[in-house]
């Protein structure tokens, strides 16, 4: 029972770390699911306020807003890449340490230490997404008096964009499944005793699999993620957005 506990207790600090380091807590609000797709599971309430400009503007705003999207999802990807870069040698630290018990002195300095490793890369995150909103803020009012991207050039580049995302997550999903052994073997290894060291060389083993397909798909999501945003940016105008009549 006691093995079985700390078993427990090991992998719920792995899913703990591996929770921390995939997208800060920005990236989470937003409804990112790495590596499901840049988009998360739906689209964003963005809860500007004011009234929409009229039908005609329709366009241009949902322009604006993809545009966001792709700028806080390339934030988000570069959050995921500091993290995995600066702070590997932490988040290992954080699993020797907190195998044994989550809730030792030494647990918790690891993942403070942890912690404090990550804010450079979660301030970075904060100051690319604020001005990626406040981009946005200027896109919308802008949508006023510029001309409106073509639509069908725009609904091209956001469909070729979910076929590349989708291709990367398919992708992702054959790396894992190689992984698959390496993982069965860390999980029977640490069920005898996560503290041994055979434990810790196998969750390691396991570990670096794992990073290395999430470091593959992060750059193929990250190329999607940037061709979009040429794609959309080189759409041909079809004209001024006439200006709506005040009041309505």
């Amino acid at each position: 029972m006691t093995s079985g506990r700390k078993l427990l207790a090991a992998f719920v600090v792995a899913a703990g770390v591996t929770g921390v380091l995939a997208a800060p807590a920005g990236a989470r609000h937003f409804g990112w699911g790495f590596p499901g797709g840049p988009h998360g599971p739906g689209p964003i309430d963005w809860g500007f306020p004011g009234r929409p400009n009229g039908p005609v503007n329709q366009q241009c705003r949902g322009n604006c807003q993809q545009l966001s999207r792709l700028c806080l999802d390339s934030a988000a990807s570069d959050y995921r890449s500091c993290a995995n870069t600066t702070c590997n040698d932490e988040r290992n630290a954080v699993l020797t340490a907190c195998a044994a018990d989550f809730r030792s002195e030494a647990c918790a300095t690891a993942r403070s230490a942890l912690r404090t490793c990550l804010q450079p890369c979660k301030d970075a995150f904060t100051t690319t997404a604020g001005t990626c909103l406040t981009n946005r803020r200027t896109c919308v009012a802008s949508c006023a008096t510029s001309g409106q991207p073509d639509p069908q050039c725009v609904a091209g580049c956001r469909a070729t964009s979910q076929s590349c995302s989708l291709s990367a997550t398919s992708a992702a999903v054959d790396c894992l499944a190689d992984c698959k052994t390496l993982l069965t073997t860390a999980t029977t290894t640490c069920a005898a005793d996560p503290s041994a060291s055979a434990c810790t060389t196998a969750v390691q083993a396991a570990t670096a699999c794992v990073q290395a397909c999430d470091q593959t798909a992060r750059t193929a999501l990250q190329k999607c993620v940037q061709d979009g945003q040429t794609c959309i940016a080189g759409c041909p105008t079809l004209g001024p957005t006439p200006t709506p009549t005040p009041g309505i």
